[in-house]
């Protein structure tokens, strides 16, 4: 298993730690109800705050599972948010537990059984196989998918690429490769390509839209060989990190799927 995954299900274990509470716990912070209106509102909470304690139960158990572990580690969060990206939805996930951990505020869930329910999930960038590279290049990218993955069910992907500072204000032109065979002749067919404005000094993080390159692969899976980032400045430097360097770990490229389950069953 790569570091940079035992990063992020460490991240997410620790994450979601304070927000799994036993049932005894879940009863406990139930106010008590002065009407049977009141009651009733206490027991249809109750229930959404057992289901939601019965899932995050169930995704820490696959986290612990993928780690081979049988109970979380004591790690700070400090710690955690020192070694996981600043990518922005990274962040985002880790800060809404934070509130949870930090008050028990609830977040609000919908529950309209005529909506879909979605699934965010990150999937971190692997060397692709060494019949598309050349003198052991390019390191990165490739994405592995499950069976979970449908093209029907893709309802966003958007690839995230860490940009090193540039020495001056400059346009960066991100641009996405398809990795073929080297025996096929071409390597390299450029399928996306975004235009950005830098300041200098500064490194950031940068999304592209992926949906479409997706969507394919999952329609052709014997077309997915990877992929290779580029990300050149005016001076033709490549600022992307697409390699575990000396002090950028962590920051390689990773891609958020959001995927739907179709809607629910009206009861």
């Amino acid at each position: 298993m790569h570091l940079s995954h035992i990063v992020l299900y460490l991240s997410l274990l620790v994450a979601l730690g304070p927000v799994v509470l036993s049932d005894q716990e879940t009863h406990h912070q139930q106010p008590s109800a002065s009407s049977p209106e009141d009651a009733e509102q206490c027991a249809t909470c109750d229930v959404r705050q057992q289901i939601k304690t019965m899932r995050l139960n169930a995704i820490k158990s696959q986290i612990l599972s993928k780690l081979g572990m049988k109970e979380a580690p004591n790690i700070s969060r400090d710690i955690v948010k020192q070694l996981l990206p600043k990518a922005p939805p990274l962040q985002q996930l880790l800060d809404q537990y934070d509130v949870l951990g930090d008050d028990n505020r609830d977040v609000v869930m919908e529950d309209d059984d005529e909506h879909a329910t979605t699934e965010t999930i990150m999937m971190m960038a692997t060397e692709p196989e060494p019949i598309v590279q050349v003198d052991a290049e390019p390191k990165c990218c490739f994405f592995s998918f499950t069976q979970k993955f449908q093209a029907s069910r893709i309802v966003r992907a958007q690839l995230w690429v860490y940009l090193r500072p540039a020495d001056e204000a400059t346009t960066v032109f991100l641009q996405i490769s398809r990795l073929m065979p080297v025996t096929d002749g071409s390597r390299h067919i450029r399928i996306r390509s975004l235009k950005i404005d830098v300041n200098a000094g500064l490194s950031s993080w940068q999304s592209i839209d992926v949906k479409q390159v997706l969507t394919v692969w999952l329609r052709q899976p014997e077309t997915n060989w990877g992929i290779e980032i580029n990300a050149f400045d005016s001076r033709g430097n490549d600022l992307a990190v697409t390699s575990t360097e000396p002090g950028k770990e962590g920051l390689q490229p990773f891609m958020e799927v959001k995927i739907t389950d179709g809607p629910k069953r009206v009861r």
